[in-house]
């Protein structure tokens, strides 16, 4: 029980993760190639930024994957 209690928290915290960098960061990313990079429906993430359509649970694990990656000003 304990181990689904912090899944769930440590899944809100990246959705509100998520949506804020989608939201904040909208106008300079392109959101067809991000959607194509984590194999998601065409339209997921612009649905949500245009209309504040919820984007489904399972889509925001590869997101926040693919922005952390995205945002990591890494050397490699």
């Amino acid at each position: 029980m304990p181990e689904e209690l912090i899944s769930l928290k440590k899944t809100k915290n990246n959705r509100k993760r998520v949506e804020k960098w989608l939201l904040n960061n909208q106008k300079y990313i392109n959101i067809t190639a991000i959607e194509k990079e984590i194999s998601a429906p065409k339209g997921l993430i612009q649905k949500f930024v245009k209309y504040d359509k919820k984007i489904n649970d399972k889509w925001i694990d590869p997101l926040y994957s693919v922005i952390k990656r995205f945002t990591s000003f890494t050397l490699r």
